[in-house]
């Protein structure tokens, strides 16, 4: 786990805060990527057949899978709040990420540049922002988190 050791770092949030509540599947810390699952049927047609625990996060397996940044630190069946928009500080894996280009994540909570040779994706499928600095391996960044 290769995490902004301050954990969750926010330095803008858009205007509006983009955040969502629900319940971890596992040990999350501030700051990890994470990915949504769930039972299906949960909900229907009306917003009285939503509750909170629907919503269930688990550390996302890469960008297909990515919903949004940790904020908090939760144990496995607490409660953890996900920032899905909004300018955070995040970890940089692999090839050089250049300010202003589209950027996906890996396993390991870290953004990585989109057609990388270590990853690989396509913008279409797995872009999760931009990165508004630049920076390489072992090195952070300004990411505008827009799935």
């Amino acid at each position: 786990m290769t995490v902004n050791p301050n954990g969750y770092v926010c330095l803008a949030d858009g205007g509006t805060p983009r955040i969502i509540t629900g319940y971890a599947k596992e040990v999350i810390s501030g700051g990890q990527f994470v990915g949504a699952s769930g039972a299906a049927a949960l909900v229907s047609s009306g917003a009285d057949s939503f509750a909170t625990t629907d919503l269930q996060f688990y550390l996302t397996a890469g960008s297909g899978n990515f919903v949004g940044i940790a904020l908090n630190d939760a144990a496995s069946g607490a409660a953890v709040s996900v920032g899905t928009r909004g300018l955070f500080l995040v970890p940089v894996s692999g090839d050089i990420v250049l300010a202003g280009k589209h950027v996906g994540c890996n396993d390991q909570s870290e953004v990585i540049a989109i057609g990388s040779s270590t990853l690989g994706y396509s913008l279409a499928l797995n872009k999760i922002g931009r990165a508004l600095t630049t920076g390489s391996t072992a090195q952070y960044v300004v990411l505008d988190l827009n799935p």
